[in-house]
């Protein structure tokens, strides 16, 4: 994350985050409940309702927090899923 940041100021930065899941899950049961995009508010509205919790908070916050520092998108997703169209995106 901090690589990207740097890096953004000089080019368009894309960060991959890249963890178990094909990104963050509506329902932690249901690995097909991807949740395509998070704005800042729905993260604060899923925290409050309790979709989103435990770990991903911070996963999500450092999300946030590079595109406040000019990444121009942030991708949640899995590593087998990289490149494809699915995963979470945050965008600037």
């Amino acid at each position: 994350g901090e690589t990207a940041k740097a890096l953004a100021s000089l080019f368009d930065v894309t960060l991959v985050f890249c963890f178990e899941k094909r990104g963050v899950l509506r329902n932690e049961n249901d690995d097909d409940s991807v949740i395509p995009h998070i704005t800042p508010d729905e993260f604060k509205q899923y925290v409050a309702e309790g979709v989103i919790q435990g770990g991903m908070i911070p996963k999500l916050e450092n999300a946030f927090e590079a595109i406040a520092s000019g990444v121009s998108e942030v991708i949640i997703t899995s590593a087998a899923a990289i490149g494809e169209e699915g995963g979470t995106r945050m965008v600037r």
